[in-house]
């Protein structure tokens, strides 16, 4: 099978070369976007890894997603997922239709898909309503509540990253990475490098991300365009209907087979959706000192684990990296909030990027989609767009 080129491609790739970083592509151009190679077929197999951190044992689960033709076997992908999701959003959409893994599989390239530890649940069935849902945090137990309740204070993001970072060292040793994390796991691709010292992250991909939690800080007190929010320490936020409709995360429902937040949930319940997460993760997420001040005295860590993630990223790291950012035109977090285009939250990173020495850095506007575009109609097509960039060299590997 022969992969050409068209218009709409060209139009995106040559804003990928320009000074812009914007690169708005119109909803014409964006139903043109095609596959950039022949499909393949793929295997999927379980991963999980353990290891220790703030006193305990920890489980991560991830998805192995394995061509049988690869395009390139020394460059794989890595997948963050949002905060209360698990990896499972990326296998398959609510309808049924192939998830980011899978698309990029098909297209011959390696993927790792990562839940966060506790948001796994063993045989991938949670037994327990939202109401009632912890995070669990090994697969071959149950954990008193006592002891779940105490370690949702010490699964700090640095606890997150020494299992994925773990997990990909052992599956993909030796090959360069490209990161996508959707949401909260933005700032955990950005900082995967730092815990991954058999491989090189080369570049960052995604949808709906943002940057590292620090400049998310900067971002909100410099623009005003992100309310406040403190949640207090034992706290656990648990999805719903209501709050994803309050979040304003619902789409046109043409963009969503499925139907719409009652179907999304009832289709998350018991598998692919975690709907819980800890007001550490949040708390963190949003680097909201007044809070993260408060855990050390509850757990006896040091400061330093909670806040650590809020510092630069490495410079030199930085300057080595190319950063490919998708947003949707009607993601509420990261594309509507802010008055001017330049307070707009991707928009705004891409400048600290910028700033850092990033020189392949650009934002590409998608009309239409929010903040869980990934998963609607279409949503192979910001797989394509990744694809494109790369085998055009975006990422530094003609």
């Amino acid at each position: 099978m022969t992969v050409t080129m068209n218009d709409s491609i060209r139009h995106y790739l040559d804003g990928l070369k320009g000074e812009e970083t914007l690169v708005p592509l119109s909803w014409e151009q964006w139903l043109a976007v095609g596959a950039p190679y022949p499909a393949t077929g793929f295997s999927k197999m379980e991963v999980t890894s353990r290891y220790s951190r703030n006193g305990y044992e920890w489980d991560i689960h991830g998805s192995l997603y394995t061509p049988d033709s690869e395009i390139d076997p020394s460059l794989a992908f890595v997948f963050f997922h949002g905060g209360a999701d698990s990896e499972s959003v990326f296998d398959l959409t609510p309808d049924g239709r192939p998830g980011q893994a899978r698309t990029l599989a098909a297209q011959g390239f390696s993927v790792l898909s990562i839940s966060y530890p506790g948001h796994y649940p063993p045989g991938n069935i949670w037994r327990s309503s939202i109401a009632e849902r912890q995070p669990l945090y090994l697969l071959d137990r149950d954990l008193p509540i006592d002891e779940t309740i105490d370690r949702n204070l010490k699964c700090t993001f640095n606890t997150i990253l020494q299992g994925a970072g773990q997990l990909v060292s052992e599956n993909f040793a030796g090959r360069d990475i490209l990161v996508w994390g959707h949401s909260t796991g933005g700032p955990m691709a950005v900082a995967l490098s730092q815990f991954a010292p058999l491989n090189k992250v080369i570049g960052l991909t995604s949808f709906g991300t943002g940057g590292p939690d620090g400049w998310r800080k900067e971002w909100r007190e410099i623009t005003g365009a992100e309310k406040y929010t403190e949640l207090p320490v034992d706290h656990i936020s648990r999805r719903s209907p209501h709050t994803y409709r309050h979040a304003g995360y619902e789409d046109p429902p043409d963009l969503t087979p499925w139907g719409g937040a009652a179907e999304l949930f009832g289709w998350a319940a018991s598998a692919h959706r975690s709907q819980i997460k800890t007001s550490l993760c949040d708390n963190q997420h949003r680097g909201i000192m007044t809070i993260l001040e408060q855990y050390p005295s509850r757990t006896g860590l040091p400061l330093s684990e909670y806040v650590d993630h809020l510092a630069e990223p490495d410079a030199d790291w930085l300057k080595s990296i190319s950063v490919l950012a998708l947003v949707g035109d009607n993601d509420k977090g990261h594309w509507v909030a802010g008055t001017e285009v330049s307070d707009k939250r991707e928009v705004f990173m891409a400048r600290k990027y910028r700033d850092a020495g990033v020189v392949r850095n650009h934002v590409v506007l998608i009309p239409r989609y929010g903040h869980f575009g990934f998963m609607e109609l279409y949503n192979e097509k910001l797989v394509y767009l990744w694809l494109w960039a790369l085998k055009h060299g975006y990422f530094n590997r003609p």
